[in-house]
């Protein structure tokens, strides 16, 4: 992780109250995100301040690219990440090698996604899962861990928010989580015996 952890942090756990303020009752109240990409849309919207006053950059769905000479191969297979902020490095500029990946695909300039990105650009990558699916977690996850794996630098955040789905689930998902020491932000509405503000994992990593 990096400098900039903790207050990445404070920005998404003021997300999961206000997901918990939603969710709160019996009744979902109708401003409630009830999607993933809701989620992310939330988060790419928090992160666009904090990153503009750092020279850094919030996106979408960007691919995590192992190496700049990674093969068209190989972006062809990579997983997209919900929400990722990029940094450039020195003279080193991510959107350039953004580009570069995009035209092996030969698509010209119509093809206006340059989503592949090298990892030792990740300044954070953060995945979300709003329900309990334990082998789409475990995938997201993974997808953490590996990038981790490559460039330890960088954030590596998951995001479980689970407003109605099975607490066993929920907790093994965490369990998974912790052995693969990625950082988790959760809440769980059922989850009553536990305080709000306790319903993360605090992992030996700094």
């Amino acid at each position: 992780m990096n400098s900039d952890f903790e207050e990445i942090k404070s920005i998404l756990l003021q997300l999961k109250l206000d997901y918990e303020k939603w969710n709160g009752n019996s009744e979902i109240n109708a401003i409630t995100p009830i999607t993933e990409r809701d989620i992310v849309a939330e988060i790419y919207c928090r992160l666009k301040s904090f990153c503009n006053e750092r020279n850094l950059s919030t996106h979408c769905e960007i691919k995590p690219a192992p190496s700049i000479l990674s093969d068209i191969s190989v972006l062809k297979r990579l997983p997209r990440i919900d929400n990722v902020i990029l940094k450039d490095i020195g003279e080193k500029r991510w959107i350039s090698h953004a580009m570069n990946f995009q035209d092996k695909y030969k698509k010209g300039l119509i093809e206006a996604r340059f989503s592949s990105i090298p990892v030792e650009f990740f300044h954070t990558a953060i995945e979300v899962k709003i329900q309990s699916n334990i082998e789409g977690a475990k995938m997201d996850i993974g997808k953490l861990k590996d990038i981790q794996d490559i460039n330890q630098d960088c954030n590596c955040i998951f995001i479980l928010l689970n407003a109605r789905g099975k607490i066993f689930d929920h907790d093994s998902i965490l369990e998974y989580a912790k052995k693969q020491n990625i950082f988790v932000i959760e809440y769980a509405c059922n989850k009553s015996t536990k305080p709000s503000n306790e319903n993360q994992i605090q992992l030996k990593r700094f």
